[in-house]
């Protein structure tokens, strides 16, 4: 029986191409950081949340483009290690996420409010560039129960944006 590309491909492979694909884009989107912060700037304002990021996932990592809202060692280091972080969650399975409440689930041998502080609402999509999924547009409010559809349909239009920009 004949396989489907899906079939024939390993995911070393799948991860190895994204890991490439995002290593180039993160490289190559300092001429346009600018206009990116624009991207996120814009969603926050329009979301009325504190922390908005564009983030780029490697197997390794979850490394920010642009970002408004994040400070101290995050921002300093420009990412997180990807077991720190949602955005996997997105990017795996290729599809949005909303968590109502982030400090009600469970983040592996790390306390919620240590991962996250006052951030309680999350909500992501994916960013796909040349039919690899790189990464996420996300929104973290303060409130839980914070974001749905509206939300996730927005964060969608600016994505498109975000990804015309970083494939340049």
């Amino acid at each position: 029986m004949p396989q489907s590309g899906y079939e024939a491909t390993s995911l070393d492979v799948l991860v190895d191409s994204r890991t490439e694909t995002v290593t180039n884009l993160l490289a190559n989107s300092a001429p346009v950081r600018d206009e990116l912060q624009a991207v996120v700037a814009g969603v926050a304002a329009r979301l009325s949340v504190p922390v908005v990021a564009l983030n780029l996932v490697r197997p390794d990592a979850v490394l920010i483009a642009a970002a408004t809202g994040v400070s101290g060692w995050v921002a300093e280091t420009g990412g997180v290690p990807a077991g720190w972080s949602i955005c996997p969650r997105v990017v795996n399975p290729d599809k949005a996420l909303i968590v109502v409440d982030l400090h009600a689930e469970q983040w592996g041998p790390f306390r919620s409010a240590d991962l996250y502080g006052t951030a309680r609402s999350y909500a992501g999509v994916p960013l796909r560039v040349g039919g690899t999924v790189v990464g996420t547009l996300c929104a973290f409010a303060p409130e839980p129960d914070s974001f749905d559809a509206t939300t996730v349909a927005l964060l969608e239009e600016h994505s498109h944006r975000a990804v015309r920009l970083l494939d340049r």
